[in-house]
C-alpha cells in the first residue's frame, strides 16, 4: 500500500543491497504536499533502463489532477429505522438549497449517498458540501470518492517458498506455528466460530487453497461498468478483475479519473486480484498437503466486494462494513435498487486493506464507532508511502498496522505514526540483482490472469507479495485465533492484548551503513520511505507475537459498570455480566472495595461472589470497587469503577479506570502500485486509494 504524491520528480536512481526492491532502485523527490497513494513494481531486467531514464530526465515531473466526484455522502439527523430516505427527503433537499441533487443507495448508519447534477472539485466541491451542511436536516456531508486496495500484483512466474514469517527464525517472525499449538482457530473450518471479513476486491472462489473457507458474502461494488459483472450491488463477491484497458482509458467513466497506470496514470493495467491475496494470508487452507497456510489456519472468510476498476467510492466501503458486521440498514430506509439480505454470518473482524491519504473523516468516524461498539474489531493496513498514516486506519478504535522487514526495522514503503498499533512483516527483498528471487515475499493465494480470470496460483519469491496489505491481515488472523478462545474479548481488549504481548523491536539492522531510527512525519512532505530503527512512538507497540497475543487471550477479560440512579440512599448494580473466561474454562468473580476518600465509607457489597453485584451510594466522597475474575487455571483479570458523589441532594458520576496489571497464569502491496516510469522498456502498476 503506497500512497501517490500529484508531483513527483526521480531523484536518484540506485542499487542497494537491503530492502525492498521498489525502495532499493529508485528514491523520489516529493515535490508536492499532495498526500496519495502508489506503489512501484520493477521488472528486473528493466534496471538499466530506469538508470538511463533518469540520466536523460533528471526534470521529469509526475501530476496528477485534483479529484473530483459528482457525488456525496449525507449522514441525515432523522434517519431512524422508521424513516426512508428516498426520493422525496433528497428533493426536499434540493429545493430548500437551490440545487439539482439525486437520491442514491442508502448505506446504513443513517448515512445515504446524493448524486450531483456534476462532477466538481476543490474549492467548488467544498462550498457545496458546506452549504448542504448548513441544512437543517443533514448532520454531515462528505465527497463520496473511490478506494482502491493497498498493494501490487507481481506478474513474475510462480514459485512457492516458505513461509517465513509465520514461523520463528526471522527477528519479525510472528511465530503463528506457535500459536497453532494452543489453537487452530477451531476444531475445523467448517466449525470455526471466527469469520473474519475482507473488505476487498472479492476473491476467486475456485482457489483450492480457499475451499471450504469462504462463508458467503456480498459484492458492494455500485458502477456496473466497474463491477465487471453487468450490474451493481448482488450477493456474488467473485472477483471478476480490475484491470483498465486502454479503451476504457480513452473514454467512459474511467476517462479523466487518473485509473491507469504509468507517470501519468494513463497506460491500461492488469488484474490484481488483491482480495484473494489478504483473503489467502488470512484463511488459506492449512495442514492439507497443497499451497500454503493460513495466519488463523481454521477461522473463514468473508468476503465483500468493495473495489473493482479504478478501486472503489467510500460509500461502497461503508455499506460493506456495516453489512459484514451484521448492522445492515433496514430494507425500509433503502431509496431503491437490491435490497441486501441480513449477514447470517456476521464477522467479529473486519480486515481492510485499502486505504486513502486523508485524515478519518466524519462517515469513517461514525461507522467505526458503530461497529466497535457492536463487537467487531476493524483491522487496517497503514498505508506504503512512508508517511503518517491515512485513513481509515487513522481511525479512533482502528487497529493500523504497519510493516517490517525480516530484521524488524521498518520496510522502506511503510507509512509510520501515532496511529500504528503494532507493527508486523510486510515483505522485503534483499540481494537484489536482476532475476533474483525476492528472499522475503509474504507468500499466498492469486490468479495468473492479466486481465479475467485464469488458472488459480501462488506468489512467491520471482513472483512477490509484498506490501502493509498483507501485514494487516497477518494481524487480523492472529485476532480472530483469540477470538476463538475468548468470545468475551471486545475490540478495544484485542487490540491491547495484541499490544501487551507484542515483542520490542530490534535497536540493529543487517544492513551497513545502520539505518537511521524512525521519526514522527511532520508534515506532507516529510517522507521516510527508506529502512529505520522503529520505535513505540511510531511503529506500534512492538512487532506482531501471534503465541503471546492467544496467551493473552487466554486470560479472564474483566468489564465493570454502574447501572442504575446515582442519588444517595438508593441502591446501584455493580455489572460484570459483560466478563468472561476463556473456552473451556470456568471462572469466579469478586467485588471488592478498593477505596472509599473524600467523606465516603468502605459500602457492603450484596452478592460480592456473583458477576452482578449491588452496592448503596452514599452522600458524599468516591468510592473505588474492582472485580476480580479468576479462571478455573488461576488466571486473572480485574476492572475498575467509581462512584463519585458531591452532595446528597446532587446526583453522582461513575468512572471507569483501566484494569491494574495483576493478571497470572497464561500467558504473557503497496497502495495502488503507481511504476514510476513510462515506455515500452517498465512495466509499471498503480492503485490509487481515495481518488475518484
Amino acid at each position: 500500500m503506497w500512497r501517490l504524491s500529484t508531483d513527483i520528480s526521480i531523484a536518484t536512481v540506485e542499487v542497494v543491497h537491503k530492502d525492498s526492491f521498489v525502495i532499493a532502485v529508485i528514491r523520489a523527490r516529493q515535490a508536492c504536499p499532495g498526500y496519495h497513494a502508489y506503489t512501484v513494481n520493477i521488472r528486473f531486467t528493466h534496471l538499466l533502463a530506469l538508470v538511463a531514464l533518469a540520466a536523460m530526465a533528471p526534470g521529469l515531473a509526475f501530476s496528477a489532477p485534483a479529484t473530483s466526484t459528482d457525488r456525496v455522502i449525507v449522514k441525515w439527523r432523522d434517519a431512524g429505522s422508521a424513516t426512508r430516505i428516498g426520493e422525496d427527503k433528497v428533493s426536499a433537499l434540493a429545493e430548500r438549497r437551490g440545487r439539482r441533487l439525486a437520491a442514491g443507495r442508502v448505506i446504513g448508519g443513517g448515512m445515504s449517498v446524493v448524486r450531483l447534477d456534476r462532477e466538481r472539485t476543490g474549492a467548488e466541491l467544498d462550498a457545496l458540501m458546506a452549504d448542504l451542511r448548513s441544512d437543517p436536516a443533514v448532520e454531515l456531508v462528505v465527497a463520496d470518492r473511490r478506494v482502491k486496495a493497498l498493494a501490487y500484483t507481481p506478474n513474475d512466474p510462480l514459485f512457492t517458498t516458505g513461509q517465513w514469517y509465520l514461523k520463528s527464525a526471522q527477528p519479525s517472525a510472528i511465530r503463528a506455528d506457535a500459536a497453532w499449538d494452543v489453537t487452530k482457530g477451531g476444531g475445523t473450518p467448517a466449525t470455526s466460530p471466527v469469520v473474519v471479513a475482507v473488505l476487498d476486491t472479492g476473491v476467486r472462489f475456485n482457489h483450492p487453497d480457499l475451499a471450504g473457507k469462504l462463508v458467503p458474502g456480498y459484492d458492494f461494488v455500485n458502477l456496473p461498468a466497474a463491477a465487471g459483472d453487468g450490474d451493481g450491488w448482488d450477493a456474488d463477491a467473485s472477483d471478476e478483475g480490475d484491470f483498465i484497458s486502454a479503451a476504457e482509458l480513452a473514454s467512459g467513466p474511467f476517462s479523466g479519473h487518473n485509473c491507469g497506470g504509468g507517470p501519468d496514470q494513463d497506460q491500461p493495467t492488469d488484474s490484481s486480484w488483491h482480495g484473494t491475496r489478504v483473503a489467502g494470508m488470512i484463511a488459506a487452507n492449512t495442514d492439507n498437503g497443497a499451497g500454503v497456510a493460513g495466519t488463523g489456519f481454521n477461522i473463514r472468510v468473508q468476503p465483500i466486494r468493495v473495489l473493482s476498476k479504478c478501486g472503489g467510492f467510500n460509500s461502497d466501503v461503508l455499506a460493506g462494513m456495516y453489512w459484514a458486521s451484521g448492522l445492515s440498514p433496514p430494507p425500509g430506509l433503502l431509496a431503491g435498487g437490491v435490497v441486501p439480505p441480513l449477514n447470517a454470518t456476521p464477522a467479529q473482524i473486519l480486515n481492510m486493506s485499502l486505504g486513502s491519504a486523508d485524515a478519518c473523516d466524519a462517515m469513517y468516524a461514525t461507522a467505526v464507532e458503530d461497529i466497535t461498539k457492536h463487537g467487531v474489531l476493524i483491522v487496517a493496513s497503514a498505508g506504503n508511502d512512508g508517511k503518517d498514516v491515512g485513513s481509515p486506519a487513522n481511525c479512533p478504535g482502528v487497529m493500523a498496522v504497519a510493516g517490517v522487514r525480516h530484521v524488524g526495522t521498518k520496510v522502506g514503503f511503510s507509512d509510520l505514526g501515532p496511529a500504528v498499533a503494532l507493527s508486523a512483516p510486510g515483505g522485503n527483498c534483499v540481494n537484489i540483482a536482476p532475476g533474483s528471487p525476492c528472499l522475503f515475499s509474504l507468500d499466498t493465494t492469486s490468479n495468473a490472469g492479466l486481465t479475467t480470470p485464469g488458472a488459480n496460483n501462488y506468489t512467491d519469491q520471482l513472483n512477490p507479495n509484498v506490501g502493509t496489505s498483507f501485514a494487516s491481515p497477518l494481524a487480523a488472523g492472529v485476532a480472530g485465533l483469540m477470538k476463538a478462545v475468548n468470545p468475551s474479548l471486545s475490540p478495544a481488549a484485542l487490540i491491547a492484548r495484541m499490544k501487551a504481548s507484542a515483542r520490542p523491536f530490534p535497536t540493529t539492522s543487517d544492513t551497513v551503513p545502520a539505518p537511521p531510527a524512525c521519526h514522527l512525519p511532520t508534515g506532507a512532505t516529510d517522507v521516510q520511505n527508506t529502512e529505520c530503527i522503529c520505535n513505540t512512538q511510531v511503529c506500534g507497540a512492538g512487532l506482531l507475537f501471534a503465541s503471546g497475543a492467544v496467551n493473552e487471550a487466554l486470560r479472564p477479560i474483566a468489564v465493570a459498570a454502574v447501572t442504575g440512579t446515582l442519588r444517595a440512599g438508593n441502591t446501584v448494580s455493580l455489572d460484570g455480566s459483560a466478563s468472561g473466561v476463556a473456552t473451556g474454562r470456568t471462572g469466579t468473580y469478586q467485588w471488592s472495595v478498593v477505596s472509599a476518600t473524600s467523606g465516603a465509607s468502605p459500602p457492603a457489597i450484596t452478592n460480592a461472589a456473583q458477576s452482578v453485584a449491588s452496592v448503596p451510594v452514599q452522600a458524599n466522597g468516591t468510592v473505588l470497587l474492582r472485580l476480580t475474575v479468576t479462571d478455573n487455571l488461576g488466571a486473572t483479570d480485574s476492572a475498575d469503577v467509581s462512584i463519585v458523589m458531591a452532595a446528597a441532594s446532587s446526583g453522582g458520576t461513575t468512572t471507569t479506570s483501566p484494569p491494574p496489571s495483576t493478571s497470572t497464569g497464561g500467558g504473557g502491496a503497496y497502495s495502488w502500485l503507481l511504476l514510476l516510469l513510462s515506455g515500452g522498456l517498465l512495466i509499471a502498476r498503480r492503485r490509487r486509494n481515495f481518488a475518484h
